[in-house]
């Protein structure tokens, strides 16, 4: 049965689709060389049905942005559960956890997105605001309306712990995400330890 058919998939399924052959033509053709037709064409979809489910190519690229906000309300779940003073790498663990079940999904975008400004600047956009999340998330589970500078100062640590555990993961030596996320969490503590000793 052709793609275009009616019944040839659910409404998520011809989403994921059109994800799926837009980030591969993205990453073939590089992200400017590539139309809405050409997705269509590509995913067996007419214009009205990939408009239905983005409204501009970007979208399809920052399409995640829903899933990543899911798995970080889970994560902050998780963080609820334990003594304030664990939270924090609770938190970031459960979403390392989540990230490297996405790995395939975050290389590609990576390769899409590196050396493109405007997508870059929508990575970061979308980096400010899971850490806007964060923190709101952290001042939730004390019991404050919106975030402190202490959450904010924590949920600002994490991203970065998350972006250098990301980092060391993807160029090391074939550990989980988790092992990177806690290893950068230590020497994160060495390094402030270090600070604290040196200002004496």
């Amino acid at each position: 049965m052709p793609p275009s058919s009616p019944v040839a998939g659910s409404r998520e399924q011809r989403r994921a689709r059109i994800e799926k052959a837009a980030l591969e033509l993205f990453r073939t053709r590089g992200f400017d060389n590539v139309t809405v037709e050409d997705v269509c064409a590509e995913a067996g979809v007419a214009p009205a049905t990939f408009y239905r489910h983005f409204g501009t190519k970007e979208e399809v690229v920052f399409a995640y942005r829903d899933d990543f906000t899911t798995a970080l309300g889970e994560a902050l779940d998780a963080g609820a559960r334990v003594p304030e003073g664990e939270r924090l790498p609770v938190v970031l663990g459960a979403f390392a956890a989540f990230l490297e079940s996405q790995q395939d999904l975050l290389a590609l975008r990576d390769q899409i997105v590196l050396g493109h400004p405007r997508l870059m600047q929508g990575t970061l956009a979308v980096q400010r605001d899971m850490e806007g999340a964060l923190a709101a998330g952290l001042a939730r589970l004390r019991g404050l309306p919106s975030p402190d500078p202490a959450a904010l100062l924590e949920a600002g640590v994490g991203i970065l712990v998350l972006r250098i555990a990301l980092r060391s993961w993807r160029d090391g030596d074939g550990g989980s995400l988790l092992t990177a996320t806690q290893q950068t969490l230590v020497r994160l503590r060495e390094a402030v330890a270090g600070l604290a000793v040196g200002g004496d």
